[in-house]
């Protein structure tokens, strides 16, 4: 093997993938990405294109971005920080969420607060910025460049007026580096209708031409500079015979490889400037990493539910389920402005900050929680309050086999942990009122619901069991309530709002449920993906959470139900 072959292959071991390579080779001053589960987009992509932009733009102010505050500190800044760490010591070249030592160099604009910024020896501070929290957003913000990710998760609108007005860094300081006003902007695949897409036509903003000419001479001139370190290596360990000479011909090797390095470099960030690159990848892209035995474990993990593959391991956008049990359910339904940051400012970014219901806006610590249960196998929660006609759903909660009551209690009883009206009313269906054999020896009860009740009330909460007279309830009732109260067409029937980050099993799961007509043509959910789908999947493709919301919005809402009989085809609301 040639010295040649051995830098190339020195080059492929340290980043792993075709896709990692070309993001690194093409460094344009524009990046997004559309990649699959497991590609390592934070830690091997942004995190590595991180530190080339905060050390190219000395002293400058980035932006970490993402579609929530929350989803920023607890997301993409560990996935950066797991790059840092593995590359770099805190406290000597970079620090986060304290004012950084005094051998850093001075960022040129000032920092009030330090509690939420990660910040360079080179001086570069990255700012967290929330779209949904005006006051961190890129208003009023100069930042050299922008690092987002979650794109499906932010509108154009918002994107366009609270991250892009911050792109106005010091073109004076920063103009001469290609990665000033930039973004590098990265997202998963979008599936449902709340799921933003404008991004994706970034993919037509690249001259790709000019990009494989960039990646050709970048990988070039990173052969030469590998060359070049090589040599200077095996200099240092040169003895015997002839040394003298051997130093002076490799001296003229390094020298002559920087000279081509260093009359390219600078020609490569001249033709950077004002480039995009758009790449889209899936989870083989990472197969040196992952292994065959991932892949083999996801596909057999999605045996039952191929569309679930097709999106998080191929980036396949899936077809949308045909009749929706929840048919009229879209983007309206779902609120973004779910957290008020009051205690998250107090803490550090240092992983000890818990997430409680406090952080929750439209959570009222001083009224009752309104609580959906589904028991089982595998048991899910919803909790809701009521504020003017409207019913606002803010958390998903669920647990499975060997789990149970006592651990899903558990998670209330820490997410909830501050609120002050420890009082829950519990909805539930007529199954969770039986008496079953194996809990006949169960001390705290003998049905789902009254063992549910005991357990939170052993936490210190009041509980009150809203569905001990149950009567069945038939799927084409839950289905005609919800398709009027989700029509939104009668101001005296109420509204409903989900939280969009709190609840995103429900969401998925509600866009994932099909509904399915019997032999007697009676409209039922079709629920076997509970009997198809793995525990952890059933959470995310599967009716279970979404039923736990309908004996919730059936028992509230009840009287609400269009009057008739399953076969009428014209009810009024609908």
């Amino acid at each position: 093997m040639s010295k040649h072959d051995t830098t190339v292959q020195q080059m492929e071991q340290k980043y792993h993938t075709v896709l990692q390579t070309r993001a690194l080779l093409a460094d344009p001053q524009n990046m997004f990405g559309e990649i699959g589960r497991g590609s390592g987009k934070t830690t091997h992509i942004m995190g590595n294109r991180f530190v080339r932009v905060c050390a190219a733009m000395p002293r400058s102010t980035v932006a970490i971005a993402g579609p929530s505050y929350s989803f920023v500190i607890d997301t993409i800044v560990p996935g950066i920080l797991e790059f840092l760490n593995i590359y770099y010591k805190r406290g000597i070249h970079f620090e986060y969420g304290k004012q950084p030592p005094k051998h850093f160099k001075r960022p040129l604009a000032e920092v009030p607060e330090w509690k939420h910024t990660i910040s360079t020896v080179w001086g570069t501070v990255a700012k967290f910025v929330g779209v949904d929290r005006p006051n961190t957003s890129g208003v009023g913000q100069n930042m050299a460049h922008i690092f987002v990710d979650e794109l499906l998760r932010i509108s154009e609108t918002n994107f366009t007026e609270r991250l892009m007005p911050a792109q106005r860094g010091n073109r004076q300081i920063f103009g001469n580096s290609h990665y000033f006003g930039g973004i590098t902007g990265f997202s998963s695949t979008p599936n449902f209708e709340n799921d933003h897409d404008w991004w994706l036509k970034w993919e037509e903003n690249q001259d790709k031409d000019l990009i494989e000419e960039i990646i050709y001479v970048a990988y070039r001139v990173s052969v030469k500079l590998a060359q070049a370190e090589q040599l200077r290596r095996e200099k240092e360990s040169i003895t015997g015979k002839n040394t003298l000479f051997l130093i002076k011909k490799m001296d003229r090797d390094i020298e002559k490889s920087m000279r081509f390095a260093h009359k390219w470099e600078s020609q490569l960030n001249e033709k950077r400037k004002g480039t995009t690159l758009y790449l889209k990848g899936t989870s083989f892209t990472n197969m040196v990493i992952l292994g065959l035995d991932y892949m083999k474990n996801q596909y057999k993990g999605s045996r039952h539910n191929i569309d679930k593959f097709k999106l998080s391991i191929l980036g396949i956008r899936p077809k949308e389920v045909k009749d929706r049990f929840f048919a009229k359910f879209a983007a309206r339904h779902i609120f973004e402005d779910s957290y008020k940051y009051n205690s998250i400012d107090l803490h550090a970014v240092d992983g000890t900050y818990k997430k409680t219901s406090r952080d929750l806006k439209y959570c009222d610590t001083n009224k009752p929680l309104l609580m959906g249960f589904d028991p089982g196998g595998f048991s899910s929660a919803v909790f809701a309050q009521e504020t003017n006609k409207e019913l606002r759903v803010f958390k998903n909660m669920y647990v499975y086999l060997p789990e149970e009551h006592h651990e899903l209690a558990k998670k209330i009883d820490s997410f909830f942990e501050y609120h002050t009206r420890r009082t829950i009313y519990l909805h539930y269906d007529r199954a969770g009122n039986q008496r079953k054999e194996r809990y006949r020896k169960n001390p705290k009860g003998d049905t789902d619901a009254t063992i549910m009740k005991t357990e939170l009330e052993d936490l210190g909460w009041t509980v009150h069991l809203m569905s001990r007279d149950q009567r069945t309830i038939f799927h084409w009732q839950h289905f005609l309530l919800f398709s009027r109260i989700l029509s939104e067409r009668e101001v005296r029937v109420p509204s409903l709002r989900v939280c969009q980050y709190e609840c995103e099993e429900l969401i998925s799961s509600i866009y994932m449920t099909p509904r399915k007509k019997t032999d007697d043509n009676r409209i039922e959910m079709d629920k076997s993906a509970e009997k198809k789908l793995d525990f952890p999947d059933q959470a995310w493709y599967s009716p279970q959470i979404p039923s736990a919301l309908t004996y919730l919005v059936f028992g509230l809402y009840e009287k609400y139900l269009p009057t008739g009989d399953e076969e009428t085809q014209d009810y009024e609301g609908l």
